[in-house]
This record gives structure tokens, C-alpha cells and sequence, in this order.
């Protein structure tokens, strides 16, 4: 019994510190940019969950144009540019905004996947000294 009260005062313990909203800095984070970050982390969890309709939702309807390509599906190679996109990367870049609660900026951003040296032997070489 001891025991699950441990468990339980560490558990509300560590959920009370989860919810701050504080910068490295202990300043507040900007709320804008706070919505901001919170609409990218569901656009960027539903594309690693290969959800691209779902993602497409998260964008303004211009943005989404860019990315679907007139087309009902999303192409694989834009799968591809979509599914290496980093968070951490959309979030400090600048264009890259919430426009009526929708994303904005993103497509500027999207990294070129495509262009992959070909290798005989399939291995990527090591970088240069």
C-alpha cells in the first residue's frame, strides 16, 4: 500500500511540472507561436502516420493545392518530401504561419528527397575528409 502511494505522489508530481508553458529561459512562450507549434506537432504526427488527408486538413486550402497537386491523393514522392520534414525545423522557419487556424509557409520548406546520388553497390559512400 505504502508502495502505490510512492507511485501515485511521483506520478502528480511529474504531471504537475509537464504543463508548463515556459521557454529554456523560464520566459513564456509566445501564444501565437505556442498554437503555432501545436497545429504543426498534429500536422507532422498525422503524416508519420501516413494520415496525409488528415494532414492536408491542417493546411489553408492554397497550401494544400501545393501539396496534393490538384490530384485526390497525395503523389509518393510528395509522401516522401512530406515524411521527412522535422518539427523542430517547420517550427523556426520563417513564412511559416497560422493563417485562420490553418497552416501556411510549409511547401517552401518541404526538403528534396529526390535527388539521391545512384551507387552501384547501394551503400552511401563516406563523406569527403
Amino acid at each position: 500500500m505504502a508502495l502505490s502511494r510512492f507511485w501515485l505522489v511521483l506520478a502528480l508530481s511529474l504531471s504537475a511540472c509537464g504543463g508548463s508553458h515556459y521557454g529554456q529561459d523560464d520566459s513564456r512562450i509566445d501564444p501565437d507561436k505556442e498554437k503555432l507549434i501545436d497545429k504543426l506537432t498534429l500536422f507532422v504526427e498525422a503524416v508519420q502516420g501516413d494520415r496525409f488527408d488528415l494532414a492536408l486538413g491542417y493546411l489553408t486550402p492554397a497550401e494544400k493545392a501545393k501539396m496534393d497537386e490538384g490530384n485526390p491523393t497525395v503523389s509518393p514522392a510528395m509522401q516522401r518530401r512530406l515524411k521527412a520534414v522535422r518539427l523542430s525545423t517547420l517550427a523556426n522557419k520563417p513564412g511559416v504561419h497560422l493563417q485562420g487556424g490553418k497552416l501556411e509557409g510549409i511547401y517552401a520548406w518541404l526538403p528534396n528527397v529526390d535527388h539521391v546520388p545512384d551507387h552501384p553497390s547501394g551503400e552511401i559512400p563516406p563523406p569527403l575528409p
